[in-house]
């Protein structure tokens, strides 16, 4: 069982293997070879990062039977991206931007399991498809509700700056269909699910998304949320807490 971190310290970013209160660093990304250096840092003083900078941002829509509303089911994955552009890390702020403040906009935290892909992947069988994911982390896909409503397209309701959260480390190791998934605002419970809900589960998403494009190492997949998300507002924090995965807390503001 492997945790690895991206962090930054004295102006330097780093990738390193958490030990309890340690990390040692890593002289590569870990989806790459690497090897472990003699530098190891106290966990207290860094600043732990989003723990890879994927080519692409893959979110799932309408995976829990439970966030279904009066929808149908689907019956294959529903894909969409989110721009890398979009993407924070733990303690980071999420801005609304201010033409949503203005507009009056519904904005959301989606709690959500985040897969990482270690290696290149194209047309994986569900049976394999589990052998090029390196690891989970907690991810938050913040979402301008009338924005995905009233546009055409989801690219700034899903992706405006800010708007994609994750971290704190990539768990490399752990039975990633049975974990318990808690959403909070200001310590409140907001969602709870177990990830075993899923309508698709993490191979099948694997299956279907690579027929049709390539995964690359570091890229990531947001894997669904549960329930009826609630409203966010400036001043506000999200927490996204999985079980074995720790939590990914993220500061509610709104733009100047």
């Amino acid at each position: 069982m492997t945790k690895f971190a991206r962090f930054s310290i004295n102006k330097s970013i780093k990738y390193g293997i958490v030990k309890e209160d340690v990390i040692q660093e890593i002289n590569n990304p870990p989806y790459q070879d690497y090897h472990i250096t003699k530098n190891t840092y106290d966990l207290s003083n860094v600043s732990l990062l989003a723990p890879v900078e994927p080519s692409k941002i893959i979110a799932i829509g309408l995976n829990y039977k439970s966030h279904l509303g009066n929808k149908k089911m689907p019956t294959v994955p529903e894909p969409f991206f989110k721009t890398p552009s979009s993407l924070i890390g733990p303690e980071d702020q999420i801005i609304i931007p201010k033409e949503a403040l203005d507009e009056k906009v519904t904005v959301q935290p989606e709690a959500e399991m985040v897969v990482v892909i270690g290696k290149t992947c194209k047309n994986a069988s569900a049976e394999e498809a589990l052998n090029y994911v390196l690891g989970f982390t907690c991810g938050n896909d913040v979402s301008a509700r009338d924005w995905q409503k009233n546009d055409l397209q989801w690219w700034r309701a899903k992706s405006c700056d800010t708007f994609t959260s994750i971290g704190p480390i990539i768990e490399t190791s752990l039975n990633h269909d049975s974990m318990n998934l808690k959403g909070y605002v200001n310590g409140k419970v907001t969602q709870e699910q177990t990830t075993s809900d899923l309508i698709h589960n993490v191979p099948k998403i694997i299956e279907f998304v690579s027929k049709f494009m390539t995964l690359l190492p570091g890229d990531v997949i947001m894997t669904g949320t549960p329930g009826d998300p609630p409203d966010i507002h400036p001043g506000d924090t999200t927490v996204v807490e999985i079980e074995n995965l720790g939590t990914l807390t993220n500061f509610v503001k709104g733009e100047n």
